[in-house]
């Protein structure tokens, strides 16, 4: 099966979504980012069922993110459900690095750079 829906997990701020679906035009997207819902059980609720029918978990922590919290909670949940799991961390030199290792490791696929996971996302469409 050829996977098609991807969930953007990650940060609001910089726009990165529209990036990643202009560069990958053959998937269906969930992005959070779009959603609008304002109420934290509201969007959590709306979130992991979004994860739940993604097919790839597209997560970016960039740099200035300020924590990751929800993040971590997303690709948490993608691992326990058996989906796969691309990962971007920006700022390896970052204090918070030693805090994402269980992230990083719970990740089939780790890159250091937007352009790197979207690379890996575009192999991955033309199977």
């Amino acid at each position: 099966m050829i996977p098609k829906n991807v969930y953007l997990a990650g940060g609001f701020k910089s726009g990165w979504q529209n990036i990643v679906k202009e560069c990958c035009e053959h998937y269906s997207y969930f992005d959070p980012s779009s959603h609008n819902i304002v109420n934290p059980k509201e969007y959590t609720e709306f979130d992991l069922k979004a994860v739940r029918e993604a097919d790839i978990v597209f997560a970016y922590m960039e740099v200035s993110n300020p924590a990751g919290y929800a993040l971590a909670l997303e690709i948490g949940y993608a691992k326990a459900l058996g989906k796969l799991i691309i990962f971007v961390e920006e700022g390896l030199e970052n204090p918070r690095k030693r805090y994402f290792d269980m992230v990083r490791y719970s990740s089939d696929f780790n890159f250091t750079s937007l352009q790197d996971g979207i690379e890996y996302l575009q192999k991955l469409e033309n199977f």
